[in-house]
């Protein structure tokens, strides 16, 4: 295989396994393990409160685990395509993987988040903002002529600027939904 071919595949790899070993950093007991805490600390409010923060958690869970289910078809795409996309001379691996992308991206902006917590909305809300720009840019790199306008260094780097926005926005939705009491994984 080509250096350029491996590259982007070895960074695409550690990225991700960076991303996992931060993320469950935040891994908390799921919800089946009891924990018998006495009546007489709890208000009568506060039982309700955490009834409340039950089914925040529950459906923060939920929408993660749509969102997931939502992104497993452009990691087939990116794996399909190859990770070196943007040196096709053709245009059926980027229109391909922009397609994927474009995709993901509607199915999962359009999940309704509107009664969840308003700080995970907008966690949500960020992460949903990197994965548009992303698909954008790769919309953009579909037109041989702007992909012809950057290096190839400059097209990695882009490239690699929007999957670093949407790890970090990825993480502060995992981090900020286990704060939640969510059980994400």
């Amino acid at each position: 295989m080509r250096s350029k071919t491996i590259l982007p595949i070895v960074a695409f790899i550690a990225a991700f396994g960076l991303s996992a070993a931060f993320a469950s950093l935040f891994i908390v007991k799921s919800q089946s393990e009891s924990v018998i805490v006495p009546v007489s600390d709890y208000k009568l409010t506060s039982c309700f409160k955490y009834k409340n923060n039950l089914a925040a958690a529950d459906k923060i869970a939920a929408l993660i685990s749509q969102d997931k289910r939502n992104g497993r078809e452009s990691e087939r795409a990116f794996y399909r395509y190859g990770a070196d996309i943007f040196s096709s001379s053709d245009n059926s691996a980027i229109s391909g993987y922009a397609g994927a992308v474009e995709e993901y991206v509607n199915q999962s902006s359009s999940m309704r988040a509107s009664d969840l917590p308003s700080d995970f909305q907008a966690k949500w809300r960020e992460h949903m903002k990197a994965w548009r720009d992303c698909s954008d840019f790769l919309n953009r790199m579909k037109k041989p002529s702007n992909r012809a306008a950057l290096s190839d260094e400059e097209l990695k780097e882009l490239d690699a600027f929007h999957n670093r926005e949407i790890s970090r926005t990825w993480n502060e939705v995992l981090q900020n939904g286990v704060t939640h009491g969510a059980d994400i994984y």
